[in-house]
């Protein structure tokens, strides 16, 4: 459900032109892996296929957030490695206001096979002290604009969904956020729950490409 309201959301921004954000947290462990993996390296059944592409994400301690964003607004244009630097360093900065000092990968580094949070890439979220990733995305541009899906491992109270660092990120990345309406908000569930079955519930979506 998550996965499928996503997308629900990403089809929003599309029609509407207005870029959406939204962060969760999970009740219990899930993966998901990227569109593009073969059917032959998809992981142990219950994986789940993203919309967007990258590896394998073992989600459950993490932070999730999805930034669907309209074919017609500027950073739709940019390049993925542009458009990654921009949500990371919004991010980082967010973070680093807030009392955890996160850092960006700045080593040119190009993604290889394997979970994500074990491969950095350049523009990658780093730990402090150790300089392990702690945040990753993944991205994928079609006729409706760009979707990014990002997973953050952060300590607990920065996972909190109410953590005051999610609006400086959110105000990094517009002028004027403001709450995804009520009325848009229904249709959001019902095409997501539509998805759900049709799409990411389906064994033709998650065990063939």
């Amino acid at each position: 459900m998550q996965m499928a309201l996503d997308e629900a959301l990403f089809r929003h921004a599309g029609e509407s032109g207005d870029a959406v954000a939204r962060f969760y947290g999970w009740d219990q462990p899930a993966t998901t892996f990227g569109y593009f993996t073969p059917a032959g390296e998809v992981p142990a059944s219950g994986a789940i296929r993203r919309y967007t592409g990258g590896g394998k994400v073992e989600h459950g301690e993490d932070l999730t957030f999805l930034l669907a964003i309209p074919a017609g607004a500027e950073a739709a244009h940019s390049s993925s490695e542009e458009r990654y630097y921009w949500i990371h360093s919004a991010l980082a900065e967010a973070l680093c206001q807030s009392g955890f000092p996160a850092e960006l990968e700045t080593k040119t580094l190009t993604t290889t096979p394997g979970p994500c949070f074990q491969n950095p890439v350049t523009w990658d979220l780093l730990a402090p002290d150790s300089r392990r990733k702690i945040g990753g995305g993944a991205q994928r541009r079609t006729r409706r604009g760009v979707i990014h899906q990002g997973s953050l491992r952060l300590p607990a109270h920065f996972r909190d969904l109410h953590a005051g660092w999610i609006d400086l990120f959110l105000q990094g990345l517009s002028e004027n956020p403001s709450p995804f309406p009520d009325r848009e908000r229904t249709r959001a569930l019902r095409t997501a729950g539509e998805l759900e079955v049709s799409r990411y519930g389906s064994q033709d979506w998650n065990g063939q490409r």
